[in-house]
């Protein structure tokens, strides 16, 4: 039981009947032994919403940032500002957090790849891990759980740490922007920390460059006092731009060692060599010779080979990402013609939709356009927002439904190319107006190479 003079200190509860067993942030999770925190957006359908929920859920005692007519006897009001302060003073009773040694990555690109490296090298080195982040948390080359979001919520987190944390030696997180503007890292103290990359993303969240330049740098605030924050060796303007106030960034060093296919591209060997810094200075250990046994990520660079031809299916989703997977495959395969297949997330910045399809026109011979997660958004305007960055229409076949163009690109394959699925990665999925349509480009990989395989 949560003790009741926290409660009646930090949340002004008066008295309790039920005991406190435990807090929660979503109303269908909640029981009537619970903290139940719930944040009302000011619009009226928002606290419409609100009604009809808090009247069929169950909680010992309910937190809102808002007043509201209809909110009930057992509940109070606190300042959003107060809640990451409150909710930790909560979550230390019931999800303290183990001995562990913290590890966090951001970036634009690179947080998954890199923090399933980190977790690789740690546990060939003999430590015991875990990682949270966009596939979840994951321990030994499995997800264990799916929480469908690249950071969970602040309760969800600690949680997290409370329950797979036990027995570990460390947990490597990705630390989104989002999370980080939001404070669901609250209070957390990383041990070591790597920003892979920066450049546009997010922008309908953040408005500007400098805002989410200014959210990612938000990070140096979770460091403890010996913390280094590694970026890639090549990465020169954004560790400048860091070290103009922050003194705790270093370079990681180059590796001189022959890679497996998967560090065929340069921002993978990027990733590797950020990864290296964090595990060697974490523990302060010396990485043995252990590079054929890593694998990549589910989504990240998965690479088959048909006759001549390679496919690859990939999570690249910013210009970024695409401009990097792109030229490393270029310089990976250089006598091959490269085509690339490939649309734009709905309800997110539009702005990089013409710059994505700038960058496929610059480096590839022929471009599939078809849908993401179009989401709320017409995908046929998704795609006429990428073509406008396309001079060259003739290189471009317009297909909306992903698994015919799919198909479509496979019936073209000629030999001595490479055909990159980009933007999909991992995800099993295509999310049109919040219904997930099942859909997996890995799987389209397979079932493709099985039929030709058994010809």
């Amino acid at each position: 039981m949560l003790n009741e003079k926290i409660l009646k200190e930090i949340l002004n509860i008066p008295s309790l009947k039920s005991e406190i067993t435990d807090i929660h942030w979503k109303s269908q999770e909640s029981d009537a032994n619970s903290i139940l925190f719930y944040k009302i957006i000011n619009d009226e359908k928002s606290k419409n919403i609100f009604n009809e929920r808090i009247q069929n859920s169950k909680f010992a005692w309910l937190i809102t940032n808002l007043d509201h007519p209809s909110r009930p006897k057992n509940s109070s009001v606190l300042a959003e500002s107060e809640w990451p302060r409150i909710q930790k003073m909560i979550l230390d009773e019931f999800y303290p957090v183990p001995n562990l040694k913290l590890i966090a990555v951001t970036g634009t690109n690179g947080k998954t790849t890199t923090a399933d490296l980190v977790l690789q090298l740690g546990e060939l080195c003999g430590k015991k891990g875990f990682s949270i982040g966009t596939l979840g948390v994951r321990e030994n080359h499995k997800t264990i759980l799916d929480f469908g979001l690249t950071s969970p919520s602040f309760i969800d987190l600690r949680k997290f740490l409370n329950k797979y944390g036990k027995g570990k030696d460390f947990c490597v997180l990705e630390a989104s922007s989002h999370a980080l503007v939001q404070e669901r890292l609250y209070g957390l103290e990383f041990h070591m920390a790597g920003w892979l990359s920066f450049s546009q993303d997010h922008l309908d969240y953040h408005k500007t460059m400098e805002e989410y330049f200014s959210a990612k740098m938000l990070i140096f605030n979770l460091l403890d006092s010996t913390a280094t924050l590694f970026v890639p060796f090549e990465q020169d303007e954004l560790f400048r731009e860091i070290k103009k106030s922050k003194s705790n960034v270093s370079k990681a060093r180059v590796l001189n060692q022959k890679l497996p296919l998967f560090f065929s591209t340069r921002f993978n060997q990027n990733n590797l060599e950020v990864a290296f810094e964090l595990v060697e200075k974490t523990f302060q250990v010396k990485i043995p010779d252990v590079l054929e046994l890593l694998i990549p990520p589910d989504g990240r660079f998965f690479i088959r080979n048909f006759k001549s031809n390679y496919i690859i299916v990939d999570f690249a989703h910013t210009p970024d990402a695409l401009e990097n997977i792109c030229l490393g495959i270029k310089n990976a395969f250089p006598q091959h013609k490269l085509k690339v297949l490939f649309g734009c997330g709905g309800d997110r910045d539009r702005a990089k939709r013409p710059l994505m399809g700038q960058i496929a026109d610059s480096y590839s011979d022929k471009i599939y356009l078809t849908s993401d997660n179009p989401r709320g958004e017409d995908p046929e305007q998704i795609i006429s927002d990428i073509m406008s960055g396309i001079p060259s229409v003739h290189k471009i076949v317009k297909i909306v439904e992903r698994p015919q163009a799919v198909q479509r690109a496979f019936s073209e394959l000629k030999e001595n190319e490479v055909l990159l699925l980009a933007g999909k990665g991992h995800e099993d999925y295509i999310l049109i107006k919040g219904i997930k349509h099942p859909y997996s480009d890995i799987s389209e990989v397979e079932k493709f190479l099985l039929k030709e395989n058994n010809k």
